[in-house]
């Protein structure tokens, strides 16, 4: 069997339910480099293939592009022959390379966000609820009214991601937001950001993006020139996209797209030619961002979209897009963050987001004060090793700790006893 059609097929199992759009941009530089071989006819040469998908890529979309490889030839090798990307796969690295992860919002800058997203009736309730509860976009888009207990004040959520059921107390102002929406005659608390998330996922993004930029824009727009015709600078933009893209399929790609930008032809009339439109447009744009000169007819807003750019993505090497550093993930890496500053048990927190984004949060951006890790570590220890008398936590920490112990199992009867106090007094 052909590979073309090997990886189609796996990819088409491996990311079903996520997007044909998520599929097409990880499989096309596959079926690109390999073209139509036949299984047995890749060798472990293709190690400069893959070395070449990395440079392309960013790093996890990378690793999941090997692994479907893997599957692909594993599946439909003849038997006894050799995967050649065997070897490629399971290798583990504390060198993180090129990865960017989320950056949190502090509180100030998270109190601004809400309080510009008050402006947009649809968004707030959306960015309130992924804020108080740090789930990830699609699962609070798709928040059903099955999953909420108003009179425990509690959510009972199955991700999305990895379906794992977790449990997350409903919060004061995310209260508010839920009675505000209950008695709307649907099965999703937010059915218009349920359908959105079906239709038009991206333009939630982009939404979220416009109103973060809004919030945190404190600096001078960047005042970008006038159009002006492509056919101009198509030496300069042909010189750009060799000096700044990888060889590979996507410089290949990016050179004829705006060639035949250059020539005279619509973005509609390129797409004719085999593209996707929506390819033609980023690779125009992305061109467009490199040389620092406004080209592409008809683009809407330049200044906002670099305002956005600015402010929400990072540059990274190697010719790869733009890192997103503070999308709707980023609320999540912010409830982790503010989250472990109040004291709460990491592995409460965990229950909450998972390992994953705990242990980034942990590794990249908690760093609390000296003073605060002091008191945390003499409140803790016995008093015979800070030398004094073991601080009382307040109320509100003392139980966050017991909570944290009867989830880790390790609870004692004293711990019991302490807690019905507690209980008690509020």
């Amino acid at each position: 069997m052909r590979m073309r059609f090997a990886v189609v097929g796996i990819g088409a199992k491996e990311w079903s339910g996520r997007g044909s759009r998520i599929r097409d941009r990880r499989t096309t530089p596959l079926l690109v480099g390999l073209g139509s071989y036949l299984a047995f006819q890749i060798t472990a040469g293709a190690a400069a293939f893959v070395a070449n998908i990395q440079a392309q890529l960013a790093r996890s979309t990378a690793h999941s592009t090997v692994r479907l490889l893997n599957k692909a030839f594993a599946r439909f090798l003849p038997v006894g022959g050799a995967n050649p990307f065997t070897s490629f796969v399971g290798r583990r690295s504390n060198d993180e390379g090129a990865t960017v992860h989320r950056k949190p919002f502090t509180p100030e800058e998270l109190k601004v966000l809400l309080d510009t997203a008050r402006e947009d009736a649809f968004m707030y309730p959306l960015i309130m609820a992924a804020a108080c509860t740090g789930m990830r976009r699609g699962d609070v888009c798709a928040l059903r009214w099955s999953a909420v207990d108003l009179k425990a004040g509690m959510l009972a959520v199955k991700t999305s991601k990895t379906e794992a059921e977790v449990e997350i107390p409903i919060f004061g102002p995310l209260m508010n937001v839920l009675k505000e929406c209950k008695g709307n005659r649907s099965e999703y608390v937010f059915p218009q950001a349920a359908r959105m998330l079906q239709e038009n996922p991206n333009g939630l993004t982009l939404r979220f993006k416009k109103i973060v930029t809004k919030a945190l824009n404190v600096g001078e727009p960047v005042a970008l020139p006038a159009t002006i015709p492509a056919a101009e600078i198509e030496a300069e933009g042909v010189a750009a996209i060799t000096a700044k893209i990888p060889a590979g399929e996507r410089r290949t790609r990016m050179l004829a797209v705006f060639r035949r930008y250059c020539a005279g032809e619509s973005i509609r009339q390129i797409a004719k030619a085999g593209y996707c439109k929506a390819t033609v447009s980023a690779d125009l744009h992305a061109i467009q961002d490199m040389l620092g000169k406004l080209f592409v007819i008809g683009a809407h807003d330049p200044g906002m979209k670099a305002d956005i750019a600015r402010i929400t993505r990072v540059t990274r090497e190697h010719g790869q897009r733009a890192a997103s550093v503070r999308d709707w993930h980023a609320l999540r890496s912010t409830f982790v963050t503010l989250a472990l500053a109040a004291g709460v048990p990491v592995e409460l927190v965990r229950r909450v987001t998972g390992h994953a984004t705990v242990e980034t949060v942990l590794k990249h951006y908690f760093r609390p004060d000296r003073e605060q890790f002091k008191r945390a570590l003499a409140g803790a220890m016995p008093g015979i090793l800070t030398g004094g008398k073991q601080a009382r936590l307040k109320p509100a920490d003392e139980l966050a700790a017991l909570a944290g112990k009867f989830a880790a199992g390790s609870a004692t009867e004293e711990d019991k006893t302490r807690l019905r106090q507690l209980a008690a007094a509020v």
